[in-house]
């Protein structure tokens, strides 16, 4: 057998480094990477299409970056443990493309309440309604797995009717992992109702859940001022409280930012509660480094966010968006 020459045995010893290194760097894992996103002025998304006022500050929505983890991600992030970025596994039993779109329907429910809640606060009288949410599947992991079934309407949760995926969802969360929730559904002609233990679907999630995606059954809504919002491919609920506030800014004559850039984060429910987030330190992180100035956080989320030490960004936690616009009133913002 021939014995390699140095040339030879560089070369082999190159191939075997672009194997290895593109093995690291290509290889999936079962987990996505989370790390501080993006903290992004809302004014080009929103447009109300009736006497409006102009803003001279930012009020920003916040997410979190979140991407397939590599091989070479799950290594560092377990040898190297770095601040702010970690693992999250991914949900198993449901279809990427089935859940991506369920988190779009939650944003666009999330924007039709905030048209809502702005509206009212503004002085108007908007009307959402629905007859419950529809449930497209039941997950394995879920305490609903062998109860529920595609197809049941669930209209309501705690012997307390709901109309709206996002309302049935905060319902839901609001509350300690493990505790129990009675959900009714509406199955056929009949109404079957079950008591359901709450559960984390994925690792370290601070979410309880029950096991089901859904979607809106027979919804419908009556708004006195045409608004339109395009915020593109960013999904989920979380964004609500910020879109509330910035319509709400758009309606009133004060300028109620005081030339500041404001961030936040929270969902919105129709009586105007924020409800707690995922990912609560990376949408910080993102916030901080765009230049805002204050940082509403759901009282949900406090004590995570509060564990971080951050200087230069006021963290205000609240409970709903009369606090928000409260807060942003004072004369004089503790700043």
């Amino acid at each position: 057998m021939r014995r390699l020459n140095r040339e030879d045995r560089h070369l082999l010893l190159g191939i075997i480094t672009v194997l290895i290194v593109g093995f690291l760097v290509f290889w999936p894992t079962d987990y996505y990477r989370i790390s501080p996103g993006i903290a992004k002025n809302l004014e080009p998304m929103v447009e109300v299409k009736a006497k409006s006022y102009p803003i001279k500050g930012e009020i920003m929505l916040t997410a979190v970056s979140m991407r397939e983890a590599r091989l070479f991600d799950y290594l560092y992030i377990k040898l190297f443990n770095p601040q702010l970025i970690e693992l999250r596994p991914k949900p198993e039993g449901i279809d990427m493309k089935e859940y991506a779109e369920v988190m779009l329907e939650m944003m666009k429910e999330s924007q039709l309440k905030a048209k809502a809640v702005a509206l009212k606060q503004a002085g108007y009288d908007p009307k959402i309604t629905g007859e419950g949410v529809k449930v497209v599947k039941v997950l394995e992991e879920g305490d609903a797995y062998g109860k529920l079934q595609e197809g049941d309407i669930i209209v309501a949760v705690d012997d307390k009717p709901v109309h709206l995926v996002t309302e049935t969802v905060d319902k839901i969360r609001n509350r300690e992992m493990g505790q129990g929730v009675e959900v009714t559904v509406k199955r056929g002609d009949t109404k079957k109702t079950y008591n359901l233990k709450t559960l984390p679907l994925q690792e370290e999630s601070e979410n309880p859940s029950i096991g089901v995606l859904i979607t809106p059954y027979n919804r419908e809504y009556k708004l006195p001022i045409d608004i339109e919002i395009n915020a593109g491919k960013i999904g989920g609920p979380s964004a609500g409280g910020m879109f509330t506030l910035e319509i709400y800014n758009r309606l009133v004559p004060e300028d109620i930012t005081h030339g500041l850039k404001i961030a936040g984060t929270g969902t919105i429910d129709l009586d105007g509660r924020i409800g707690k987030i995922d990912g609560i330190q990376q949408k910080i992180a993102a916030a901080k480094k765009e230049g805002a100035k204050i940082f509403f956080v759901p009282k949900g989320n406090a004590d995570k966010a509060q564990e971080m030490k951050v200087s230069g960004i006021k963290l205000v936690v609240v409970e709903n968006i009369k606090e928000i616009i409260a807060y942003l009133k004072e004369e004089h913002l503790d700043l």
